[in-house]
């Protein structure tokens, strides 16, 4: 074999070398982006489905709407809390604006 026929065939095998790494690096990125999509599409069905309850954040049980005087605020079954929403909090502070939750919540404070 000439020393032509040499350089031609590490040329062609050359070639072929970087269109073998090209085609795997084309596979590599369309798998990554079908599993881009696929989370995607997960994603969209979680977030049309009924949105699940709020959780306690001390025992993870599910939180039960309880209405207190006229305010829905979530309440732990196994006894770990309520929790209030910042709404269903000014509703009370407004409410007990004269007691310790008003003072508290409409107190004055820096740089207001």
């Amino acid at each position: 074999m000439s020393d032509k026929d040499m350089r031609e065939a590490k040329d062609r095998l050359g070639d072929t070398l970087r269109l073998k790494e090209r085609a795997e690096e084309d596979k590599w990125f369309a798998e990554q982006e079908r599993l881009k999509i696929e989370k995607l599409r997960q994603a969209r069905r979680v977030s049309t489905e009924a949105p699940s309850p709020p959780t306690c954040p001390r025992c993870q049980s599910a939180l039960q709407s309880v209405t207190l005087h006229g305010i829905a605020v979530d309440e732990c079954p196994q006894g770990c809390g309520m929790w209030l929403d910042q709404g269903e909090l000014e509703t009370l502070a407004e409410r007990e604006r004269h007691g310790w939750l008003g003072k508290y919540f409409y107190r004055p404070r820096l740089g207001r």
